[in-house]
C-alpha cells in the first residue's frame, strides 16, 4: 500500500510527492487548494521539449496559428460559409478569403458552392486538412505511450481512475452549461 507524503518546492508551495513505501510514517493528507494546485501544474506545465515537438508537427504540416484555427472551426461546427467562417475567426470577410486561399493553395481546404444556394460558398477541409489532427494526436499518443511504459500497473490504474473522474465532473460542468442555457428566456425580436 503506498501512502501520500509532503515536500515543499523551491517557492514554498507544499507539493504532493507521488508515493512513499508501505511502512513509512504516514503524512497528512495535502488539503484540497494543494491538491488543485499541484494537478494544475501537473497538466498545464509543458515543458521546451513538449512545446518543440508540437510547433514541430505544426512546422511540418506548414500550419499558423489561424490555419489551425480555422481547422479547429471547421472541425468543431462542419463545413462553414466564408462569412461565417470570417465571424468565427473574428475577421473582416477579406482577411477569411485570403487565409481559405493560402489553405487552399497548401491542400488543406477546398471550396464548394452550397447545394441549396449556389451564392453561398462553403468550405471544407480536404482529406490532408482532417489529418492534420490526427497527426498530431498519434504523435500524442506515442509521446504518452513511452511515458506510460514507464509507470508501474498500480499507477497507470490509479491514473486511470483519476482520468474518468475528471471526463465524469468535466461532463457534468457541460450538462450543466446546457441546462442553464436552456432555462434562459428567449431574446425577444429585434424592434423595427
Amino acid at each position: 500500500m503506498l501512502n501520500n507524503d509532503m515536500e515543499t518546492k523551491t517557492n514554498g508551495v507544499p507539493a504532493v510527492r507521488a508515493a512513499a513505501p508501505t511502512g513509512t510514517a504516514a503524512q497528512p493528507t495535502p488539503d484540497r487548494d494543494t491538491l488543485e494546485h499541484e494537478l494544475l501544474e501537473e497538466m498545464t506545465g509543458w515543458s521546451k521539449r513538449d512545446r518543440g515537438g508540437i510547433f514541430k508537427t505544426w512546422h511540418r504540416h506548414a500550419l499558423s496559428l489561424v490555419h489551425l484555427n480555422v481547422l479547429t472551426a471547421l472541425e468543431a461546427e462542419g463545413p462553414l460559409s466564408m462569412r461565417r467562417l470570417a465571424e468565427a475567426m473574428d475577421v473582416s470577410d477579406a482577411s477569411a478569403t485570403g487565409i481559405v486561399d493560402r489553405m487552399e493553395k497548401r491542400g488543406l481546404v477546398e471550396r464548394r458552392h452550397a447545394t441549396g444556394d449556389r451564392r453561398v460558398v462553403l468550405v471544407y477541409p480536404t482529406d490532408a486538412g482532417g489529418r492534420v489532427f490526427s497527426d498530431m494526436a498519434d504523435h500524442r499518443r506515442e509521446a504518452l505511450s513511452r511515458v506510460l511504459a514507464e509507470l508501474s500497473e498500480e499507477e497507470m490504474a490509479a491514473l486511470l481512475v483519476g482520468m474518468r473522474a475528471m471526463h465524469a465532473a468535466r461532463q457534468r460542468m457541460v450538462m450543466a452549461d446546457q441546462n442553464a442555457t436552456a432555462d434562459l428566456p428567449a431574446e425577444p425580436p429585434p424592434a423595427e
